[in-house]
């Protein structure tokens, strides 16, 4: 059966302080949700902005509350922007041009269909778990949405939100949560000397030795990939990673795990990991497994077996690195 990947990045939710609007210490996000979920029965109450001041051309977004039991509190978000529709087209492979059009599309009784996007979210204290959007903007609406939401159902002081990446955690601790290395690529750029000894030094003495040996360049790369069912050793790839971010001998380097998460610079890692789920239509990935996944991501996150690897704790508020 063919399979969808999905990516779930893990954020931290932060209160923005506002004199109006004081932040809340600890942020109880999760609580403030359920509160919500449990006043609000309907779509016009979990929508943002408030139905009456749609206007065409408008972000909009409503809530949908799962049935999860537990604690943590998991919805979907449902993106749209009010009254626009994409263009359309009706396929005559005979005709000498396509018709397209932009009229809105409507069902069999006449009324207008809104494109939406899904976006499945889960909540617990003050970390967030989010199904990365296809939509431009996606998170910060879905914060405003909920600072919206909450205010006009549960607190009417309760303050602004914000997303930030959350504590990095140590490469050989991310090589395990990734399911080890696959594949690293290692770059050398044209201005860059690199210190006897390094990976970076060898490159450049393979170019050499190719009989280029004044020929300039602009970078040099080269790919070191792990046999199949298998891992390159940690050790050694943490060995080229600290080259690169000592700037000692490489000018950089990216890394592909076998879950096949990805890290363009190590530096500016956003905790994530990637998830294949089924397809059960063209596209459409199965979102109950994509549910699981996310409460498996959260727990995991908090319960590890290896300590390490954890970045939250028991009440889902970020752990302090030393």
């Amino acid at each position: 059966m063919a399979v969808v990947a999905r990516t779930l990045l893990c954020k931290k939710v932060v209160c923005v302080d506002q004199a109006r609007f004081p932040a809340l210490h600890p942020l109880d996000l999760h609580v403030a949700l359920k509160a919500l979920f449990s006043k609000a029965s309907t779509v016009r109450d979990r929508h943002y902005p408030v139905v009456q001041k749609v206007k065409p051309g408008k972000a909009c977004v409503f809530l949908e509350p799962t049935k999860k039991d537990g604690k943590s509190v998991l919805f979907h978000a449902y993106i749209y922007t009010a009254g626009r529709t994409p263009d359309q087209v009706v396929q005559d492979f005979d005709a000498a041009s396509a018709t397209v059009t932009a009229d809105p599309i409507k069902n069999p009784d006449g009324e207008i269909v809104e494109i939406v996007e899904r976006v499945a979210c889960l909540v617990y204290g003050e970390c967030l778990i989010i199904e990365n959007a296809r939509v431009y903007g996606a998170l910060p609406i879905i914060l405003a949405a909920i600072r919206d939401l909450v205010r006009r159902h549960v607190n009417g002081k309760f303050p602004r939100l914000q997303a930030e990446d959350v504590p990095g955690r140590d490469f050989k601790t991310l090589a395990k949560v990734h399911k080890g290395v696959r594949r690293v690529v290692a770059r050398v750029n044209g201005d860059f000397t690199p210190e006897p000894n390094s990976v970076g030094a060898l490159l450049e003495s393979m170019f050499d030795q190719a009989g280029a040996k004044n020929q300039k360049f602009k970078q040099i790369s080269a790919s070191i990939e792990a046999p199949s069912n298998d891992e390159l050793d940690p050790d050694m790839v943490l060995n080229w990673v600290d080259e690169s971010e000592g700037a000692t001998g490489l000018s950089g380097i990216s890394v592909v795990f076998n879950d096949k998460t990805s890290l363009a610079e190590l530096d500016k890692y956003r905790e994530k990991i990637q998830i294949e789920v089924q397809e059960v239509g063209p596209g459409k990935p199965a979102v109950t497994e994509i549910e699981t996944s996310m409460v498996q991501y959260v727990n995991a996150l908090a319960f590890d077996a290896d300590a390490s690897a954890r970045l939250i704790d028991a009440n889902g508020y970020f752990l302090k690195k030393s």
